[in-house]
């Protein structure tokens, strides 16, 4: 059998099921995919964000961040002992307004979130470098 029959075969399978699942699949997508698919958006900005904070945190004396959401958006702020300097993502209030409320208390430093890395998926264990 040739590689064009193949995928043929293949290109013919995948056009059954788009045209049996298609409308379904639509209606799956109208009621839940988008709101799915902008919370999945959001968790992976503030991802990008946290990673950048402990870059930042990383590289200065006495680093370290704190996650705070003033207006519903998961943001973090740098610090270097207890002087606030910079935020991800970046912010035009100042810093006295946006560490108002929030417990100083609760900032981790970078070398604890490397430290506690564990396995990942529950009875997995993690690969040891030789």
């Amino acid at each position: 059998m040739s590689k064009t029959s193949k995928a043929a075969k293949v290109a013919a399978a995948g056009a059954m099921l788009a045209v049996k699942y298609g409308p379904q699949a639509k209606i799956a997508w109208d009621k839940g995919g988008k709101q799915a698919a902008s919370a999945a958006t959001k968790r992976a900005l503030s991802l990008n964000n946290r990673r950048k904070a402990l870059a930042h945190a990383s590289g200065v004396v006495d680093g370290s961040i704190l996650k705070i959401a003033p207006q519903g958006k998961t943001m973090y702020v740098v610090f270097t002992g207890d002087l606030p300097i910079s935020s991800y993502p970046p912010q035009d209030l100042p810093f006295a307004i946006l560490l108002q409320h929030a417990d100083l208390s609760r900032r981790v430093h970078p070398e604890d979130v490397r430290r506690s890395k564990g396995p990942r998926m529950p009875g997995r264990r993690q690969r040891e470098l030789h």
